[in-house]
């Protein structure tokens, strides 16, 4: 079959990899440009699996692995003392972002994966887009697809007005073999989603897959997150290494202050049950991701387009950054595969709808996290999304269909 035309993606993560998967099996020539050196390594973070994602894979005939995480049969809300004081039931697959990543990147040949090359610029012509990195290559392709994250290079150049947005709280991470953890924890905590409440924010906690994409029992990974409000102050702060240095784009685990780790874990001893201190004070590396949000009002702009977290980028709370992007890009390649300027204006409006609508549950779940709301109904909605039933129900849905409230 002739080739449908060439397309150039700038960044080799999770969008890109759906991307350049997706529009190959409509038999375009694609090529991928990652800035980093080699293959990416483990984002640290795990991932609640949602059918937009499993759609999107199977639309490009991408032939599944038969477990794809580690299923959780629901999520259990314990109190300071570690009594459990709620529980739902929600059967879902969690996984992690090295599982998926690794299984993405062996779909893509060797030769169409360019690493170290850094977007510098772009120019367009008529119905060609060229890209200039910053090693000296010059790429010209028909299309240029930017999937390179909330940091995205290719928004910066063709949108530069949309920045990210500092939501007032950050999170802190761990990612552990459970092996590390008491037993008696794992055992308790197992295949299910656990939460605790502490003043400022929640933490949840549920197993992944670990070294070699392992699943069973005693070779697994167990993922965590606190989320903990921080104004502008406190965020520099905990951005700031002991040089003095401040990170503003995120500090690299090993440069995180001691001190500021100290009082995490005191904090932990503090307001959270017994068996999530235990499994915080088992983490030897726990590291910080502030939390950050924004809506693009575009995203085609002449041949170049946005996927992905370019596009939006929704609180992690949503649980749906893998699936949006794997659906984001399979629903673009279909578009792009019919050649047609209306096809891609309706696959525009349909996502801008859709990351949108994400953006807001987003900010709707981190209702009571960041600046104290002082309006009526701001106070209403925080304390709607910090009761533990809706807490539970909401975070990372099996159904997000149910939450996301689409414009007409």
């Amino acid at each position: 079959m002739k080739s449908r035309g060439s397309v150039a993606i700038i960044g080799g993560s999770m969008a890109g990899l759906f991307a350049a998967i997706s529009l190959r099996s409509l038999n375009f020539d694609v090529n991928i440009f990652e800035r980093s050196a080699g293959d990416l390594t483990n984002g640290g973070a795990g991932i609640a699996t949602h059918s937009e994602l499993y759609d999107a894979l199977e639309t490009a005939g991408v032939e599944l692995r038969a477990e794809m995480g580690i299923q959780s049969n629901g999520r259990i809300m314990f109190d300071n003392e570690g009594k459990i004081m709620h529980r739902v039931v929600m059967k879902q697959i969690m996984t992690s972002w090295g599982l998926i990543y690794r299984f993405l990147r062996k779909q893509i040949p060797k030769e169409n994966y360019h690493s170290e090359h850094c977007l510098k610029n772009l120019s367009f012509s008529g119905k060609s887009v060229t890209a200039v990195f910053a090693n000296g290559d010059n790429v010209t392709t028909d299309w240029l697809i930017g999937a390179d994250g909330a940091r995205s290079q290719v928004r910066r150049i063709v949108a530069p007005t949309i920045t990210p947005i500092y939501a007032g709280y950050l999170g802190w991470r761990g990612l552990i073999d459970e092996n590390l953890i008491p037993k008696e924890v794992v055992d308790q905590l197992s295949l299910q989603m656990a939460f605790g409440m502490a003043p400022g924010g929640h933490w949840l906690g549920y197993l992944v897959a670990g070294p070699d994409d392992a699943l069973n029992e005693g070779n697994r990974w167990y993922n965590w997150g606190w989320y903990r409000t921080a104004d502008e102050d406190s965020l520099q702060a905990h951005l700031t290494d002991s040089n003095g240095e401040f990170h503003h784009n995120g500090i690299p685990a090993h440069l995180i202050r001691k001190e500021i780790i100290s009082v995490m874990r005191e904090e932990a001893k503090k307001f959270l049950a017994p068996q999530i201190e235990k499994i915080i004070e088992s983490t030897a590396t726990p590291f910080l991701q502030p939390m950050y949000d924004f809506s693009s009002k575009q995203l085609v702009f002449e041949r170049a387009i946005l996927v992905g977290d370019a596009a939006f980028t929704a609180r992690p709370h949503v649980g749906m950054g893998v699936s949006k992007a794997a659906f984001d890009a399979s629903s673009l390649a279909q578009a792009l595969s019919k050649n047609n300027p209306a096809s891609l204006k309706e696959w525009e409006s349909s996502r801008l709808k859709f990351g949108r609508a994400a953006v807001q549950w987003g900010r709707d779940l981190g209702s009571y996290l960041g600046p104290k709301a002082t309006d009526p109904v701001s106070k209403q909605k925080a304390e709607y999304y910090m009761r533990p039933e809706t807490l539970l129900s909401v975070t990372a849905s099996s159904e997000p269909q149910k939450y996301l409230r689409m414009e007409a």
